[in-house]
């Protein structure tokens, strides 16, 4: 997320959702239905949704990438993107050295450090993270950002959304995932800018799902996307939820 006096952590997704947090435990379900894209009214149907937890600004909580994840990066070296290092294990991964390999698969056993030499992936940290009894919800909060995040450092088309809810997938349970872009609205009408809609049909193209979960099979990758239900700008939630416009928080001291 950019930093600076429009940093959106500090100026949109922290005061939003300390206020909702504040209002009470039953604010979840009505922010799900305000993302376009899907009939979300279906999807959160019988679920239990009181909020219980979270964490967004000062308290945001990381997630660790699924072991999965890790093991085929380690197994496919040749489909990550080209980066130096100086680590000789890492480089002799990176070439496909067999014996490098197998001690590579050994350690993530052992332990998933995502210092380690073998991780390719450290933990994603979602803007906010939601906890009810029947869902985890991951949020992407913007402002200022033209677009989406589509690649990692190792991983071309991975989706900065699809490793929030990739993570919270692995540790679901029996609960329901679900995952939302929240951005700035058009100026004067606070409508959903067409560029995030477009992030958000893209996101869900075969392709994007493909590059994005490298180490789950088509019926699970369908089974995540249906994950995803839409975007929203601050500006409707604030309306939605009759919070006052000095909400959002205009610009930053330039010395915080």
């Amino acid at each position: 997320m950019p930093g600076g006096i429009f940093d959106s952590s500090k100026t949109r997704v922290a005061p939003v959702f300390d206020a909702l947090a504040g209002s009470g435990k039953h604010w979840v379900p009505q922010l799900l239905q305000l993302a376009e894209h899907r009939p979300n009214r279906a999807a959160i149907a019988g679920l239990n949704l009181e909020y219980l937890n979270g964490g967004w600004g000062a308290n945001e909580t990381p997630l660790a990438p699924p072991v999965g994840l890790l093991s085929w990066m380690i197994r496919n070296p040749s489909m990550l993107r080209p980066q130096k290092s100086d680590h000789p294990e890492r480089l002799r991964l990176l070439d496909g050295d067999p014996q490098v390999t197998a001690l590579a698969l050994d350690s993530l056993r052992a332990s998933a450090s995502h210092r380690a030499w073998y991780i390719f992936e450290g933990p994603t940290v979602p803007d906010a993270y939601i906890e009810t009894p029947d869902a985890l919800i991951v949020v992407e909060g913007k402002r200022t950002e033209a677009g989406p995040t589509t690649d990692t450092t190792w991983l071309s088309g991975r989706h900065q959304i699809w490793r929030h809810i990739d993570a919270a997938w692995e540790r679901r349970a029996r609960r329901r995932v679900f995952g939302l872009f929240i951005v700035e609205g058009t100026p004067g009408t606070g409508e959903v800018p067409a560029v995030w809609r477009a992030a958000v049909e893209d996101a869900l193209t075969p392709s994007a799902l493909a590059s994005s979960f490298p180490h789950r099979g088509p019926e699970e990758r369908a089974a995540i996307a249906a994950a995803l239900v839409g975007v929203t700008t601050w500006q409707r939630v604030l309306e939605s939820f009759r919070l006052p416009s000095s909400t959002l928080v205009d610009r930053l001291p330039s010395a915080l």
